[in-house]
């Protein structure tokens, strides 16, 4: 696609701009006046060239001295500088290749009013090759150079353009971020979404987590009441556990750690299935979630747990419920010292 931009000073995104659509053997396949969006849904995903009118852009020939092709712009730019009326640095340069007389074709055209054109092009979602100036799109041999291209579009259109053009490397870099800058602002916002649903998160946890500490607090100040204040109930309770075993070679037989080791080395099946854990006067309550397998035979189970010191019921009422502790003495599952057996 070809498209005749208006003075760069008036180009908005509702500006009609005259284009002519060229099929790849180069001929004339459509040709009318759009904005720019309706412009980039018929030019598609295929390359546009911009014409920058005369008034906008100088175009002339210069004569440069042999260089070395790296060199070119620096010189094309030194030998442009006595010829503008203005600060090079407010101004985009644009030149051809050095001819072997020397000739170089150049032009040039303010540096914000083309960069603003090229941005409003860009974000439109038109895909720009080139920004060339008027009077380089035109036939060689033009009877009517000075004259603006027109609608209905001709042969005028279709002339051959250079292979150079106001658009270089660092204009590109500018058009991207400004293509991309929707995508990243969307991006930016989706992140800020899950940055916040992680810290949401992070503190529902972290009430998770204080709740199990209180509750463990509580298990172990049960479990020992001889302990005045618990702050890390796990290590106070080893402490405790250990301290009983110095003082009488053992624990105490309703003794919470050893009843839920027990419990927990019969009741195997609850494994991962644990959903809530009380000790009190004795006895551990443990409350399964559903999903569980339940043993098949009970009676074998119990006769299991009593081998190991403890006496194991599933609840009455609450089938998931399940209830350890020690066997009374007169149940005769434990004898004083030294007794016979």
């Amino acid at each position: 696609m070809r498209l005749l931009l208006p003075p760069l000073s008036e180009l908005t995104p509702a500006t009609p701009l005259a284009f002519a659509l060229v099929g790849r053997d180069g001929r004339l396949l459509r040709s009318g006046a759009l904005d720019l969006r309706s412009l980039a849904a018929v030019a598609g995903a295929g390359p546009v060239h911009a014409i920058v009118r005369d008034e906008d852009a100088v175009v002339a020939r210069i004569t440069v001295p042999p260089v070395p092709a790296r060199r070119l712009g620096d010189a094309v730019r030194g030998s442009v500088e006595p010829m503008v009326l203005s600060d090079l640095d407010r101004l985009r340069v644009a030149h051809g290749p050095r001819q072997p007389d020397g000739a170089v074709a150049v032009a040039w055209t303010a540096r914000e009013p083309l960069e603003r054109a090229w941005s409003l092009l860009t974000s439109a979602g038109l895909r720009v090759e080139s920004l060339v100036p008027h009077a380089l799109a035109l036939p060689a041999d033009d009877p009517h150079p000075g004259r603006v291209l027109e609608l209905p579009a001709g042969p005028r259109w279709l002339a051959p353009l250079p292979a150079w053009s106001f658009v270089d490397r660092e204009l590109r870099a500018a058009g991207g971020a400004g293509r991309w800058r929707r995508p990243l602002a969307w991006a930016a916002a989706a992140g800020a979404v899950w940055i916040l649903g992680l810290n949401a998160y992070a503190a529902r946890q972290g009430r998770e987590l204080e709740d199990l500490r209180e509750s463990m607090r509580r298990t172990v100040q049960q479990a020992y009441p001889r302990i005045p204040v618990v702050i890390d109930p796990l290590r106070q309770a080893r402490q405790q556990r250990d301290a009983l075993r110095l003082a009488g070679g053992g624990e105490a037989a309703d003794d919470f750690i050893p009843l839920a080791l027990a419990a927990a080395e019969v009741l195997d099946f609850a494994q991962g299935h644990v959903l809530g854990l009380r000790y009190a006067d004795g006895r551990l309550t443990l409350t399964l979630a559903e999903g569980y397998r339940p043993p098949a035979d009970e009676a074998a189970l119990a006769r299991t747990a009593a081998e190991r010191g403890i006496r194991l019921a599933r609840d009455e009422t609450r089938p998931h419920v399940w209830h350890a502790g020690r066997p009374d003495a007169s149940e005769g599952t434990r004898r004083p010292a030294g007794e016979a057996g």
